[in-house]
């Protein structure tokens, strides 16, 4: 009886940390799919604002579902990436350029999607949120690498905000929804 009563309140942090991002991410995708401005200087603000948004959510789930003190450091660094880049988007803003854009876009995929992977790889065996924290770091890494590589125009680095926006808001609702069941099995 004594170990059931910390488990349930994880989860349930879990679960709201998780309907939380989905919802932070599909704020991204709804306001650029509606959108025809697909500028850098649009680009670098909605992903700015996106940016520190998703980390300010992230760094403030740490206690909910980190577990050890290399596990925390994981997420607080992942939080932190993603405000600093989302703040300097947003002050670049004003010289935006697609060069700008692309690399605040490539630095905040990169640098969040690595730390995500990797804290999706130390928790591997103690977390139900293992598996969504390697995939979205993974669609994160591969959005990334596609934009280094392709250095596209400002249309598609902003679309592609949308796209991916679209898909990890799905993904990440249906985990939360996903991770709300268990935890209604567990009582």
């Amino acid at each position: 009886m004594s170990t059931a009563t910390p488990v349930a309140p994880r989860r349930a942090s879990l679960t709201a940390f998780t309907a939380l991002r989905a919802v932070v991410v599909a704020v991204l995708a709804v306001v650029v799919t509606f959108s025809a401005d697909h500028t850098p200087a649009f680009g670098l603000a909605v992903f700015g604002v996106f940016a520190v948004a998703q980390g300010a959510v992230i760094a403030a789930g740490v206690r909910g579902f980190a577990v050890s003190r290399a596990g925390r450091l994981l997420v607080v660094l992942r939080g932190a990436v993603l405000v600093v880049v989302g703040v300097l988007s947003v002050a670049m803003v004003g010289g935006a350029t697609v060069g700008a854009l692309l690399s605040a876009e490539i630095a905040g995929f990169l640098g969040a999607g690595v730390l995500e992977v990797l804290s999706g790889l130390r928790r591997a065996d103690a977390s139900p949120a293992s598996r969504d924290l390697i995939t979205v770091g993974g669609l994160e890494l591969l959005v990334g690498v596609m934009l280094a590589i392709l250095l596209p125009d400002s249309i598609f680095a902003v679309g592609v905000l949308s796209a991916w926006g679209a898909v990890v808001a799905v993904y990440l609702g249906i985990a939360a929804v996903s991770i709300a069941r268990r935890e209604g099995a567990v009582r």
